[in-house]
């Protein structure tokens, strides 16, 4: 269980830090649907409902969230 908890916390820094620069940058709604759906996903995996699910749908947010986080990186 602890493994979910190291996961969830790393995941959620680099998901909303990754959409707080795109929400400052002026972006639509979606980052707002991701975080929500990054909070919904942690909830579902404490609770045991379909965990590997929501563990898939968290990996993917951070794959994301990451993909966002390139022009900030890379950036001249």
């Amino acid at each position: 269980m602890k493994k979910i908890h190291i996961f969830n916390i790393i995941a959620g820094i680099i998901i909303i830090v990754s959409m707080s620069l795109a929400i400052a940058g002026g972006s639509n709604n979606i980052p707002y649907f991701l975080i929500i759906l990054f909070f919904i996903s942690y909830f579902m995996q404490v609770r045991n409902i379909v965990k590997i699910v929501w563990v898939m749908v968290t990996g993917l947010l951070v794959v994301w969230s990451l993909g966002s986080l390139l022009p900030h990186l890379f950036a001249p």
